[in-house]
């Protein structure tokens, strides 16, 4: 079981559906506290984890998602999805964030998804 960071608590990443499905992986919640560290505001989880009937309804959502094990996280804020990309590149860059796996930039939707899942070729990706 994950622990809260200095300003995420574990509930914030519970399924949105009701269920209550919540299984976040540390490393996730420590990438989150650390991008919301560099960016100096607030951080909000659009989506933590997903249970697979709530995964399903969502558009362009992988059947396996790391979502629905516990692994992901999409994230914004008021600086908006460019600025959590480029201080998360920077991270990572900075070797701050090893865990992470993968970043994606959703460029029209304005937020990040991360994930601590398995390893890519290219770490960060840009997207609609």
């Amino acid at each position: 079981m994950a622990n809260d960071t200095k300003n995420f608590k574990v509930s914030e990443f519970t399924c949105h559906c009701g269920c209550n499905y919540n299984i976040i992986d540390q490393r996730v919640m420590n990438i989150a506290q650390k991008i919301r560290d560099s960016l100096g505001v607030p951080v909000r989880v659009n989506s933590g984890c997903r249970c697979k009937t709530y995964n399903a309804t969502i558009p362009g959502a992988a059947k396996n998602s790391y979502h629905t094990q516990g692994l992901a996280a999409d994230l914004s804020c008021s600086k908006g999805g460019k600025a959590l990309f480029l201080a998360t590149q920077k991270l990572w860059n900075e070797g701050l964030i090893p865990e992470l796996r993968w970043c994606k930039y959703y460029v029209k939707k304005n937020f990040v998804h991360i994930d601590c899942g398995k390893k890519r070729n290219n770490i960060f990706a840009v997207g609609d």
